[in-house]
């Protein structure tokens, strides 16, 4: 009997959202499918699904977020976004579809307007770290500093040993000019996650920012092997060798740097000359 009166009062909901039972189980095979093609990659074939899912269950909250999510991985970040916000609409307490809009949104670039979604996902889900490190980083793209700071602390408050919040909080702090609470908290950071070449490279710059040109070496020469070959890790490892008075090294690595920037910044590539016939011309 209590079978019965739960299949009655489930077609009964179904009704009222405007689909038979029937429709809900064939949206619902759909949207199994769907998921099938996603973890394949079949990202085409698992929109079409998703597409007819929703076509038969407009109101398929969890259809709408897969949606966002497929849309995502094919950079098709408007529309994912629109997926995501149907989703919140429709279960406005699934943390994950705040979360995802957020960082859609942060993706976009509409920094002020991800804020609003990441905000409640974090009030649904307080344990999950990645909505307190993307608040802080819609806040540090606003250039609001001191909400950023603020966000990453309430979050290490539970999440003490979160590599990611340590390193983003270290950010937030090198550009407040705190540059000695950054440096603690990015050796805190690499005590818990030591092969990040991100973390090295900003522990390297904020070394760097304090003038300590030493201890930064070995950090910008750990972030090189960890993948960090960006014009600019070469461009300030060539100071610190300057700064420490190893010219061959120096002018090995400006030119590291010209190879690195290619043809893209002719003033920049000027620079790098410049300093290399300095640095001879002191030899």
């Amino acid at each position: 009997m209590t079978a019965m009166l739960t299949r009655l009062t489930l077609a009964a909901a179904l009704l009222g959202l405007g689909a038979t039972p029937a429709r809900a189980d064939a949206a619902e095979s759909h949207y199994r499918l769907a998921l099938v093609h996603k973890q394949a990659g079949r990202h085409d074939q698992a929109l079409r699904e998703l597409d007819e899912a929703l076509r038969l269950r407009p109101s398929f909250a969890d259809a709408h977020y897969t949606r966002g999510t497929v849309l995502r991985r094919m950079n098709r970040l408007e529309d994912a976004a629109t997926a995501f916000r149907e989703a919140t609409r429709l279960a406005p307490e699934n943390a994950s579809a705040h979360g995802m809009l957020g960082a859609t949104l942060i993706r976009l670039r509409q920094y002020e307007a991800a804020l609003v979604p990441l905000r409640r996902a974090t009030e649904l889900a307080p344990d999950e770290a990645q909505y307190w490190s993307n608040l802080g980083l819609a806040y540090r793209r606003l250039r609001r500093n001191d909400e950023a700071i603020r966000t990453y602390e309430q979050a290490l408050a539970t999440h003490p040993d979160d590599a990611g919040l340590l390193n983003n909080l270290a950010v937030a702090l090198r550009r407040a000019r705190r540059n000695e609470e950054a440096i603690v908290m990015l050796a805190a950071a690499l005590e818990r996650s030591p092969d990040s070449g991100e973390m090295h490279r900003n522990l390297a710059v904020t070394l760097r920012a304090s003038e300590r040109w030493e201890e930064a070496i070995p950090h910008f020469q750990r972030a090189v092997e960890l993948g960090e070959d960006a014009p600019g890790v070469f461009f300030d490892l060539a100071i610190c060798y300057e700064q420490t008075g190893q010219l061959e090294p120096a002018i090995a690595t400006y030119e590291r740097y010209l190879r690195a920037l290619g043809d893209r910044d002719a003033a920049a590539t000027q620079r790098g000359r410049d300093r290399i016939q300095r640095l001879r011309d002191r030899q």
